[in-house]
């Protein structure tokens, strides 16, 4: 009985020493899992260009439109898109294709890109959306703390370095907010309007791209660039600055003061 008991007790241990790798590999790098309530605005992005494809996120902004980046819908080749609603509802997932003829971009007078799109649904949305900051308040300052979320982990390999992998759950991150430095690391897109933010440990992944960056549960920045890449710390476009575009192209009332 006692040999039996030994056993058990060998095999629980081994369970749970087994769950608890699972559930660090599981771990955004520094972050973990979304809480239930938070994030339900959440939206992952699979676009084609018909031959691969990539992972990016959104934000819903209202029951119509969703913010994202700009070069995770670029406008040569992309030939479809796909948007998964309610990501961190219970784990529900809606799948709901995007008319190509419905993204807009924003572009300068001569036709420069920048970092930052919208994509129209085919239909309303149920679910409840992210609210658009109060550009009448200051921004995120450096020091302050922001929180980032996407569906792409990272992990160290043997070399010390970065590497990302997919995942079924929704994760979150707190972040500070950093003085940018110069670098290039845009995608090809021009990004005027930033603010950035890094950690020790903390950190999204290439497909986290366009999601929402959350600063008094408002959505201040939309993510484009990250330290795995080529940047020294992670960047974000600065919702504010293109408040006057959003709200004309959607019809979102502008936040009041």
């Amino acid at each position: 009985m006692a040999g039996m008991m030994t056993s058990l007790l060998l095999l629980l241990l081994a369970g749970v020493t087994v769950g608890r790798v699972v559930d660090l590999q599981k771990r955004i790098y520094g972050g973990k899992e979304c809480a239930a309530t938070e994030r339900l605005h959440h939206v992952r992005l699979r676009k084609s260009d018909g031959k691969k494809n990539g992972l990016c996120g959104g934000t819903l902004i209202s029951k119509d439109w969703i913010l994202t980046a700009g070069h995770c819908v670029p406008e040569v080749g992309t030939k479809s898109v796909k948007a998964f609603l309610g990501v961190n509802r219970d784990g529900e997932e809606n799948p709901v294709d995007i008319n190509i003829d419905h993204i807009r971009r924003y572009k300068e007078g001569d036709g420069t890109p920048h970092d930052i799109a919208l994509l129209k649904l085919p239909a309303s949305s149920g679910l409840k959306p992210a609210s658009l900051p109060d550009c009448s308040k200051p921004p995120p300052q450096i020091g302050q703390t922001v929180q980032i979320a996407g569906h792409i982990t990272t992990s160290i390999d043997k070399n010390d370095k970065k590497v990302s992998h997919k995942t079924a759950r929704l994760l979150c991150a707190e972040i500070n907010v950093v003085q940018c430095k110069p670098q290039t690391c845009q995608y090809g897109y021009y990004t005027p309007y930033l603010f950035c933010y890094q950690g020790t440990g903390v950190d999204a992944g290439k497909g986290d791209s366009g999601g929402g960056v959350v600063f008094n549960d408002r959505i201040y920045g939309v993510h484009v660039s990250s330290v795995i890449t080529a940047c020294v710390e992670a960047r974000a476009t600065d919702v504010c600055k293109y408040i006057s575009w959003i709200t004309t192209e959607t019809k979102i009332p502008i936040p009041s003061k």
